[in-house]
């Protein structure tokens, strides 16, 4: 039936719903059209095909063996114009339901928990469980809807939609700097207190490029600890100086309590933010309206990078 026009394809209908219901009558009703309209489309799809589909008895129906040939490739013709109607209804569908996202500790904090109360303004119906761990969560297996992930390179088993570049700065007070020098190059950090975080840190090196060029620091200092926002407290006390995401400095950076001695070096470990979801997941209102609006709110570059938040940044994070 090459070249099928929308008749052709209602027949196959008719005729999927007539072997199923085992009857004219039956199926006819699923269709909402009448008895003998349903038995005029079967007749013209033999027609077409040239074969009987259908044994007619005054008892009963029964396919033939073509009719049964035939039906195995009509049912799964039924069954993909179904998916395609539910998911036409699914992007018309208010957005609502729970949705499990994960992400790590530090963006949580940071970006995700300020912009929520203008999200559950906007989405009324959706309700959020938000799981942070900085380990990586198998979705399919721990059932969670969404990822928010920053790093290089996505999960070739999921679709990955690019948010933003997440930059990595080296940061320190101005006090501390007066007291131990300002940092003209990378490799000046040799002499600096530096505060590590030692699951992305291995061997205490910190990486930068400029341009093609690409400059590996020994490092060492008085702290070693997996969490941003210590390193981040510790760097704003004077302590010494952090490798951290632009997203848990910019507010510190604009109001002077943090600078950034190296502006043109760019941390090695800089990544991708990401919302990664199973293919499964791709018609789920709810998950396009949280994406969507992270896509909106956080912008690219994003708002903490600039020196003035954009008009549509979540209230809460012009206040941190």
């Amino acid at each position: 039936m090459s070249g099928a026009t929308m008749d052709d394809l209602n027949h196959v209908l008719t005729f999927a719903r007539v072997a199923q219901a085992g009857s004219f009558a039956a199926a006819a009703e699923r269709l909402g059209i009448a008895p003998s309209v349903a038995s005029k489309h079967v007749a013209k799809l033999e027609r077409a095909l040239g074969a009987r589909l259908l044994q007619r008895s005054t008892r009963k129906l029964s396919l033939t063996e073509a009719g049964r040939a035939y039906y195995e490739h009509c049912a799964r013709i039924v069954e993909e114009l179904e998916q395609s109607r539910a998911a036409v209804a699914s992007l018309q569908a208010e957005p609502g339901g729970r949705l499990r996202v994960t992400c790590i500790n530090s963006f949580a904090g940071w970006v995700i928990a300020p912009m929520l109360p203008a999200f559950f303004e906007r989405y009324p119906k959706i309700a959020l469980e938000i799981v942070t761990s900085d380990r990586m969560i198998d979705l399919a297996e721990e059932g969670f809807d969404l990822a928010l992930r920053i790093t290089g390179s996505p999960q070739p088993n999921l679709v990955a939609r690019r948010i933003t570049e997440v930059r990595f700065l080296v940061v320190g007070t101005p006090e501390y700097f007066a007291r131990y020098g300002m940092p003209e190059t990378p490799s000046d950090l040799a002499r600096h207190n530096c505060l590590g975080f030692p699951l992305s840190v291995a061997e205490h090196v910190w990486r930068f490029t400029r341009g093609g060029e690409q400059v590996a620091v020994n490092v060492g200092g008085s702290l070693d600890i997996n969490n941003v926002d210590a390193l981040r407290y510790n760097a704003l006390a004077g302590v010494g100086v952090a490798l951290l995401p632009s997203f848990a400095v910019g507010k510190y950076l604009r109001d002077g309590r943090l600078v950034a001695p190296l502006p043109d070096w760019r941390g090695f470990n800089e990544s991708t933010l990401y919302a990664a979801y199973l293919p499964n997941r791709y018609g789920s209102p709810k998950l396009r309206a949280f994406v969507d609006f992270l896509v909106e709110t956080i912008g690219d570059p994003p708002y903490w990078d600039t020196l003035d938040l954009p008009a549509n940044a979540p209230v809460a994070a012009r206040r941190r």
